[in-house]
């Protein structure tokens, strides 16, 4: 099989999957995404962009999301490097609501987070981040939460390196989020 996917995460909707690489003495391939294997997971979505970002080691991107009514689940991979990648649910009627997951991907494994979830990475060295997301940017509707919200309850290092935006966005408490 291609892919295999995860469901033990803590918070029902996110999912763990892992790819199969073909190697041999020229290299590899993998499959990055299927959509008839990955409907099967149900992630029923056809991407409409698709991003790759660089960063250094430390650096801490988040947490972020896209508001109603276009918001924004993930699909992200590591091309080259180390993450830990984050998902807080946002989504208010939810049993898991404001519980989050933590998971390392490298090359080969994927998260899923969800709409409704605000998402983020820490690179715990130089790392090539893909995603593909469930609907395009749009720049009215972003929106984010502080990274140090205490109401989010994750202990992040003390060596961190993030944007000014970052520093600058809201707690949770602050935000009107209609998920």
């Amino acid at each position: 099989m291609l892919f295999n996917v995860n469901e033990d995460c803590n918070i029902k909707d996110v999912k763990i999957i892992n790819e199969k690489k073909f190697e041999d003495n020229r290299g590899f391939f993998e499959e990055i995404y299927r959509n008839e294997i990955f409907n099967g997971f149900n992630i029923n979505y056809r991407f409409p962009q698709i991003n790759l970002s660089f960063s250094k080691r430390n650096v801490f991107r988040g947490f972020h999301f896209q508001l109603n009514p276009v918001p924004k689940g993930k699909l992200v991979t590591v091309i080259f490097g180390k993450i830990i990648d984050y998902g807080v649910d946002l989504r208010k009627n939810s049993k898991s609501f404001k519980d989050n997951v933590a998971y390392e991907i490298t090359n080969g494994k994927m998260i899923y987070i969800p709409e409704g979830f605000a998402h983020r990475f820490l690179t715990l060295e130089d790392s090539y981040i893909l995603y593909f997301t469930t609907n395009e940017f749009n720049l009215k509707l972003d929106s984010g939460i502080r990274y140090d919200d205490e109401a989010l309850n994750i202990k992040l290092p003390d060596n961190i390196i993030i944007s000014e935006k970052d520093k600058e966005l809201k707690y949770l408490k602050e935000l009107n989020i209609d998920f």
